[in-house]
């Protein structure tokens, strides 16, 4: 998953990819709508924040900020799969 999350970093656009699908997931599992909505919100501020970072300060090499940002999302992942298979599907 993190090597997946380095794939993302300085493109909003695929950012804005993952958010898309963590909402047809919510749509798709009703049961589990708020930990897949709170994934799609955490994905759109991540992408809103790679964003300003690209305009801001593209040469940027150390990103300190991905120390807490990708673990935030790790578990937010996380909760939201655990979530989707306790709801059974649904």
């Amino acid at each position: 998953m993190v090597a997946t999350l380095s794939l993302l970093i300085g493109r909003p656009l695929l950012i804005l990819a993952v958010a898309l699908l963590w909402v047809l997931a919510a749509l798709a599992f009703s049961r589990s709508r708020q930990s897949l909505f709170a994934n799609t919100l955490a994905w759109l501020a991540f992408a809103c924040w790679e964003s300003l970072v690209q305009a801001i300060t593209p040469e940027a090499n150390i990103r300190v900020d991905l120390l807490l940002i990708g673990p935030l999302l790790i578990a937010l992942g996380l909760w939201a799969l655990v979530a989707m298979l306790r709801s059974g599907g649904r």
